[in-house]
């Protein structure tokens, strides 16, 4: 595997540097779109566009880092010196300001937080922009392909995992003596543990509003539970807040 990547990289060598940095462009609009694809199909903030650019703005920068690095720096003050420059410099500020954009793709609402796999991607495909102008054609290829699997291959497994997940649901009911107690025996009797609860009384005191926050397991349970909790009559489901 390594003489087949000396092999390319010999090959890009040969095109010269202009062509070689397009051929690296290139490559990470196609790492970077791919990636971005998946994204768009699942509809996610940042979709096929947004990676692209972030993987084309990325091997740009490491491009015009590396071309810094061995253009001649002469210096004004004494003849025959030479400034030195670090090229990964200009690739640190690129990660650091990717988190930033990833930051902006994360949405906290009513205690979830989503984007959180987003944003890690686009951090991802901003080191994928990095590899691509600095030439690790094969290093870019396969963690394109490992970044992909991560996306969409273990998302479905993840799907299959038994995980907890949480509702905010809100019910009337007559008010009498132990109702909240009965609400709590409730929910649990239909499979969620309650973690949270709060009541008020309606305007003619005679019914009473609880919200419970609900925790389960089971994806079935919120399109059951006007079933389940309606079936004496003595609960009216208000509201079912999101995932």
């Amino acid at each position: 595997m390594n003489g087949f990547d000396q092999m390319i990289t010999d090959a890009m060598h040969r095109l010269g540097w202009p062509l070689e940095a397009f051929v690296d462009l290139l490559m990470a609009a196609l790492a970077g779109g791919l990636v971005g694809l998946e994204r768009e199909i699942r509809g996610r903030q940042a979709g096929f566009r947004t990676n692209l650019l972030v993987a084309v703005g990325s091997a740009l920068v490491m491009i015009v880092s590396n071309r810094l690095a061995v253009h001649p720096w002469p210096s004004p003050a004494r003849a025959g010196v030479n400034v030195n420059i670090d090229p990964g410099r200009i690739a640190y500020g690129v990660m650091t300001g990717i988190g930033f954009l990833g930051a902006g793709v994360i949405i906290h609402h009513r205690g979830a937080v989503r984007g959180l796999t987003t944003a890690a991607a686009i951090w991802c495909v901003a080191g994928l922009g990095l590899a691509s102008g600095l030439g690790l054609y094969t290093l870019v290829v396969y963690a394109t392909l490992l970044l992909l699997a991560a996306l969409w291959l273990l998302d479905r497994f993840e799907r299959s995992l038994p995980k907890m997940r949480y509702r905010d649901v809100t019910v009337r009911r007559p008010w009498v003596e132990g109702c909240v107690e009965d609400t709590i025996r409730r929910f649990r009797e239909v499979g969620a543990q309650v973690s949270s609860i709060n009541f008020k009384r309606t305007d003619d005191l005679r019914n009473v509003d609880i919200g419970v926050r609900i925790s389960f397991t089971r994806k079935s349970l919120p399109y059951e539970l006007p079933r389940l909790l309606e079936g004496d009559r003595t609960l009216q489901l208000l509201a079912l807040g999101e995932e």
